[in-house]
């Protein structure tokens, strides 16, 4: 654990979830893999492009059109809806099928395993703390098994942007509206997402070091860095 900035008393934590909470890679690598082979036994022609090119017209979808970068669920709808359309399918066809192909990858992408630690850390916190989910992704907390330690799950959509923007910080304040900025402490694994947003909204912050990120990706330092969620359970509930 190494500290950037002098802690100051803390009255709330909200939590990233993707790879700060559970480790989230082989999901989603299980997740495309099936995803993909639905794709392609809906729609043949999008045999055309492999797995890999599919994903790279994601990231140029992130790329050309901010508003999508932050909401995982819009920008994997638009995805699969253009990039049918532009391989030939009617567009009605093509909205028909990205949303049922998106309920087959979200089948894949629930399919999470939850750390023992992870429970007990989020139980020993939520004790003293109010705890509040803040993810960018489109993980099912209730199917996850973690919903009933959050007072609130926030995630984008409907408007609402994700991290780094501060639409989603905000909403958690609206549910502890007496507490001041500092008395937030986020927690979560992405520099850009996690630590450089909630660091605009004047919110201490917590890098998760054994996430997918490196210390390279640091726009700004966080208040503390940890490498393991029980170094943050013996931190926060002395």
């Amino acid at each position: 654990m190494q500290f950037f900035r002098r802690l100051q008393p803390i009255q709330a934590i909200s939590f990233d979830l993707d790879d700060t909470l559970y480790d989230n890679v082989p999901v989603m690598q299980k997740a495309e893999a099936e995803s993909y082979k639905a794709l392609c036994e809906s729609f043949p022609e999008a045999g055309k492009w492999t797995r890999q090119e599919w994903a790279a017209r994601r990231w140029q979808l992130m790329q050309s059109e901010p508003q999508l970068a932050s909401d995982m669920t819009a920008l994997r709808l638009a995805t699969l809806e253009r990039g049918l359309r532009e391989l030939g399918v009617a567009t009605k066809a093509a909205q028909q099928g990205a949303e049922q192909l998106f309920e087959t990858f979200l089948h894949y992408r629930n399919q999470v395993q939850v750390a023992a630690g992870t429970h007990e850390l989020l139980r020993t916190l939520g004790e003293r703390y109010p705890l509040v989910a803040l993810s960018n992704g489109n993980v099912d907390t209730g199917l996850i098994g973690l919903r009933d330690y959050f007072a609130a799950v926030v995630q984008p959509g409907k408007g609402m942007r994700g991290k780094p923007h501060p639409d989603m910080f905000a909403r958690a304040t609206e549910h502890f509206p007496h507490l001041s900025a500092s008395a937030w402490l986020h927690v979560g694994d992405s520099p850009f997402a996690d630590i450089l947003g909630a660091h605009r909204m004047g919110w201490q912050t917590a890098w998760f070091r054994g996430g997918i990120y490196v210390a390279d990706d640091l726009q700004v330092l966080p208040t503390f860095a940890f490498d393991q969620l029980p170094q943050l359970q013996q931190l926060l509930s002395n």
